[in-house]
């Protein structure tokens, strides 16, 4: 085995896949300190830059004091506080649904929810371009998993003639995908649901914080919460700015799912002061608009200016901008040009996106500045010259 295990490491190195990591020593937003050295970051996740947020630092400081780290136990033996139930509630309310779940990370959730909700039989039919914990989810269930193009509602109407009405059939998709910074046609996919008697299951992951009334999401900008067939899973650990999940829905569904779910009924429950953490950010999401306003702006200032430079981006309107490469090793080479240049942005390559689609995963947030983007662009545009005359 340690013969072989060594062969395939040394596979992954030749086809530039192998992944390294930088122990940062801070930085969760806009700077990312490494060896003593800050760089212009374009990699987090933190789309409001909320993570440093005092007011969260100290709702969290504060719980640790009265709580300690850890508590000690799942929900269903003693780790479930009047602070889980409270954040529950506010979260029910923030989204519009009857009940609300809370898991310790997102890939929990997907996997606790959708093996809940499927079984062997159930049809359960996925975007191509969803996140790993939804694939995986439909995997465990056993269900007949069913992969149709990314977005593409013709696709996915042939495949759902392949289904028995009378089954547990469901459709997962991501609202916002994590790589290409498109949105799901979500009232497409509900209106096919509804025709097949199916299911939707939606991760709001990379959209709650950004879209919606107050940041509560795309289902919500829609009018398509509180709906029987439709169900929302996210988590707090991007715009948010803290840590956990959670699954969002009709009550009964919502209940079923915490009577069934092994992620649920086996994982320690969120500390609490993860907990106090998060509902202080969701109030600050709610009241300051002005984060939401910024970040967009954002976005279309470098839409507009990235067109200049002459790489090949995706058509995204949201926080996340993808510059197609195309050849992983290229990519790794510019993502360490970049480097050099004291920006970082690491380089996306297969499992993560598809062979020959290769990228620059350039995530924007709110501590950015017009002037970053200038800068980001000045580079990129001296690198591609100098690619050229090599």
């Amino acid at each position: 085995m340690k013969n072989n295990i060594k062969s395939k490491l040394k596979s992954i190195k030749l086809s530039s896949g192998y992944r390294t990591r930088k122990a940062k020593e801070f930085g969760n937003s806009r700077i990312f300190k490494y060896m003593n050295k800050e760089y212009l970051s374009f990699a987090s996740n933190d789309y409001l830059s909320l993570s440093n947020d005092k007011r969260i630092i100290n709702a969290a400081k504060k719980a640790l004091d009265n709580h300690g780290y850890s508590v000690a136990s799942s929900a269903l033996i003693s780790g479930y506080t009047k602070y889980h139930h409270k954040l529950e509630e506010e979260l029910s309310e923030f989204l519009g649904n009857e009940k609300t779940l809370l898991f310790s990370t997102g890939y929990q959730a997907n996997l606790g929810v959708i093996k809940s909700l499927a079984q062997r039989g159930d049809f359960i039919y996925s975007d191509r371009l969803n996140h790993a914990s939804l694939i995986d989810g439909a995997i465990i269930s056993r269900g007949k998993f069913k992969r149709y193009k990314h977005n593409n509602i013709k696709d996915l109407e042939k495949n759902l003639t392949l289904s028995n009405m009378n089954n547990n059939n469901m459709i997962i998709t991501d609202s916002l995908f994590s790589m290409d910074g498109d949105i799901a046609n979500l009232k497409q996919l509900n209106k096919k649901a509804k025709q097949h008697n199916m299911n939707l299951l939606v991760d709001e992951a990379h959209a709650l914080g950004v879209y919606g009334r107050n940041g509560n999401g795309i289902v919500n900008s829609l009018s398509l919460n509180n709906k029987n067939n439709i169900f929302i899973t996210g988590t707090f650990g991007k715009a948010v700015g803290t840590f956990g999940a959670f699954f969002s829905g009709k009550e009964d569904i919502v209940e079923y799912v915490l009577q069934k779910s092994r992620s649920y009924i086996y994982s320690t429950s969120l500390p609490v002061s993860a907990v106090e953490a998060t509902r202080k950010s969701l109030k600050i999401i709610q009241k300051e608009d002005w984060r939401r306003d910024k970040l967009f702006s954002l976005i279309n200032y470098f839409k507009k200016n990235v067109k200049s430079i002459g790489y090949n981006t995706l058509k995204s309107n949201s926080q996340i901008q993808g510059i197609i490469i195309g050849d992983a090793k290229k990519t790794i080479e510019i993502s360490n040009e970049l480097f050099k240049k004291n920006i970082y942005i690491p380089s996306i390559r297969p499992p993560t996106v598809e062979e020959g689609k290769s990228r620059l995963r350039i995530s924007l947030t709110v501590d950015h500045s017009e002037s970053d983007i200038d800068y980001l662009l000045n580079i990129l545009d001296t690198i591609s010259r100098n690619l050229v005359q090599s």
